[in-house]
């Protein structure tokens, strides 16, 4: 999310929007075209903040545009339509698209004036990002589900998609089915640690995981690659997700 915010401020701040194209409404939530429409032509984006899997777009109107991005939703900014899945596509007065382009439509769009109050509204956790090692072990103080399905709960720690779940835990060698509550408190700490790296890493390589480090789990994790240390990748149906692991490297532990 923080590369999204990125690309949307450098690409679409300050300039008048003359057209919204809901290409796609099901994707609009609370609103409809029509209202969206009005809100939003005539206007221009001023400033943006980002809170877990959602972007706030601040109008010069006061209202926020929210996007959240779901599996496969991003932004294309360009000279003309050349998004090839645009859901919702803006048109500049001077003539350049932004598109929120979503293969899937799991992405959903908004508006609000209050990011605060609708983020109370969703009872997000914490931001991954931004939370601290006190309010992160608060978060799980008590929870004896499985660690990735928690970290993945947008009401514990708002941000964690399943691609970057699978690598906190190979960083912190830990198997994606053990008990929170079986974790100490060196192990949680750890877990702490390397969220914070692996996002960082993320932001810093541009959320392109083919340029994550070779001693990441990402770039291998695909159907018939093989473990950064050289073994098999065990792949599990976690809460519903699927899942990569490093067997010799993420033992679950015993209860």
């Amino acid at each position: 999310m923080e590369t999204f915010k990125k690309y949307f401020d450098r690409t679409s701040l300050q300039q008048s929007i003359s057209n919204v194209n809901v290409i796609s409404p099901e994707i609009l939530v609370e609103t409809s075209t029509n209202h969206l429409k009005k809100a939003m032509e005539g206007h221009k984006f001023i400033e943006s903040c980002r809170y877990g899997k959602y972007l706030f777009s601040k109008l010069d109107s006061e209202l926020f545009l929210i996007i959240h991005f779901g599996m496969t939703g991003y932004l294309h900014y360009d000279t003309n339509n050349s998004s090839r899945y645009p859901r919702l596509l803006i048109k500049f007065s001077g003539g350049n698209f932004l598109a929120f382009d979503d293969a899937r439509k799991f992405g959903k769009v908004s508006l609000t004036r209050d990011p605060g109050e609708f983020i109370k509204n969703r009872r997000l956790g914490p931001d991954a990002l931004e939370v601290n090692y006190e309010d992160f072990r608060e978060s799980f103080q008590g929870r004896k589900g499985m660690i990735k399905p928690l970290l993945l709960n947008q009401n514990l720690l708002a941000g964690i998609g399943n691609l970057y779940a699978d690598e906190i835990l190979y960083q912190s060698r830990l198997h994606p089915m053990t008990p929170a509550n079986l974790l100490n408190d060196r192990e949680w700490e750890q877990v702490f640690v390397d969220m914070k790296k692996v996002l960082q890493k993320a932001i810093d390589h541009h959320d392109k995981i083919e340029s994550l480090p070779e001693s990441y789990l990402l770039p291998h994790r695909y159907k018939g690659g093989e473990c950064p240390e050289g073994d098999k990748f065990e792949v599990i149906t976690v809460g519903g997700r699927t899942t990569f692991l490093c067997p010799n490297r993420q033992i679950k532990k015993k209860v």
